[in-house]
């Protein structure tokens, strides 16, 4: 029986930090920050649940537009460039809404958010993939997903912080932050991964066991995903009573349990394969938003930190059961059709989740749907879909 590799040497954990603060920007600020303050930013600008909503869907057309633009690019241009560029555009996006005066302006600064952030999260797994050994390609995956974790916890704290006044006032630390990890990328990223051969995403996709069924799957937990982020923190303020400083615990509990879910979701995919592993995650996350659409407490936070850990598990999974079957160098092309299919559904969400906010007067239909929608995303994932070989 193999033994698993060592534990990646020092000079590969700076690579891994840095790609896990990138992803960070590109998905918790430049992303879900936006969910955190969905209310604070419909009142403050006057919008109905389906205007702001739109906000939501626009920054997610965007992303789903960047992800085609990448895999078609990312053979000629290279994953590290490529996530170089992806975190200077996404911080642009994020001090451009630290300074917003109408809904027109976060309009066009969440369409740059989204649009960068494709860049980075479509190639940091292959960066983090070909920075260890192949036994431990779940486990350095799940490092770069946890580092979405941190930066969500980060948003929450800095929507309790006193100094943080406002929505806008979250984004200007945030934008902060980001010109940092921009630094530290255009520094240490430089030649970690070179160009990827050039070739079609779509060939490479199919080298993958199942590889509809895994799209379809993925596309529906972008859909599912969308749903209960977007609208975590509206269903536990209008329709469960909670306080903001309460919606903001659980909405922080989630970063923390998606700190949890890459670490514990790569290794454990790794030991009992990739399918067995999403099982688990789909199942967390049909619990979780049943939970959380009840409200009750402390279980509605407790379900928060738990579809954490399903939220980051899912993709680390699939990403590990494609590396399974992809060379690194054609990684980032596969990944980005896999994320054209998460984009898809993830655009749905909000707006589909405002309409019904409209429509019922209430968010808990949200995630009746939502627990409905993953439900039948694990039924896609058969324990056959597994691959030993690689092209």
């Amino acid at each position: 029986m193999a033994t698993a590799d060592p534990a990646p040497p020092p000079r590969v954990w700076p690579v891994l930090a840095v790609a896990a603060a990138s992803a960070a920007v590109s998905q918790a600020f430049g992303r879900f920050t936006f969910s955190l303050l969905f209310t604070d930013v419909r009142s403050d600008l006057g919008l109905s649940n389906s205007r702001a909503g739109s906000l939501g869907s626009a920054n997610l057309l965007a992303y789903l537009t960047g992800t085609l633009v990448v895999s078609l690019l990312v053979g000629r241009v290279g994953l590290s460039r490529t996530t170089r560029l992806g975190v200077v555009g996404v911080t642009t996006g994020v001090a451009l809404l630290a300074w917003s005066p109408g809904a027109a302006v976060v309009a066009v600064a969440l369409v740059l958010t989204g649009l960068f952030a494709a860049g980075v999260w479509v190639t940091v797994p292959a960066i983090a993939a070909a920075a260890v050994g192949p036994e431990r390609r779940g486990a350095a995956i799940g490092v770069v997903g946890a580092g979405i974790g941190v930066g969500i916890m980060v948003a929450a704290a800095l929507h309790a912080a006193p100094f943080a006044d406002d929505w806008r006032g979250v984004y200007r630390v945030e934008a902060v932050v980001a010109v940092a990890v921009a630094v530290a990328a255009l520094w240490r990223l430089r030649g970690s991964a070179g160009p990827a051969r050039t070739g079609s995403g779509f060939a490479a996709m199919r080298s993958v066991p199942a590889w509809q069924r895994l799209l379809l799957s993925y596309g529906l937990y972008g859909l599912a995903m969308s749903l209960m982020v977007t609208f975590l923190v509206a269903v536990l303020k209008e329709d469960a009573g909670y306080s903001v400083g309460e919606a903001s615990l659980a909405f922080f509990c989630f970063g923390g349990g998606t700190i949890a879910g890459g670490p514990l979701f790569g290794p454990l995919a790794d030991r009992v394969g990739r399918p067995r592993a999403m099982h688990v995650a789909y199942a967390v996350m049909v619990g979780s938003a049943v939970l959380i659409g009840t409200g009750a407490r402390p279980w509605a936070t407790i379900a928060a930190a738990l579809f954490g850990t399903a939220f980051t598990g899912v993709p680390t999974t699939v990403a590990a059961q494609m590396s399974d079957a992809i060379a690194a160098e054609r990684f980032g092309a596969a990944y980005g059709v896999a994320t054209l299919a998460f984009g898809a559904g993830l655009m749905i969400g909000p707006q589909a989740g405002g309409v019904v906010g409209d429509v019922t007067g209430s968010f808990r239909p949200v995630f009746w749907s939502a627990a409905v929608v993953a439900a039948i995303a694990a039924s896609l994932v058969r324990p056959g879909d597994a691959v030993t070989r690689r092209v």
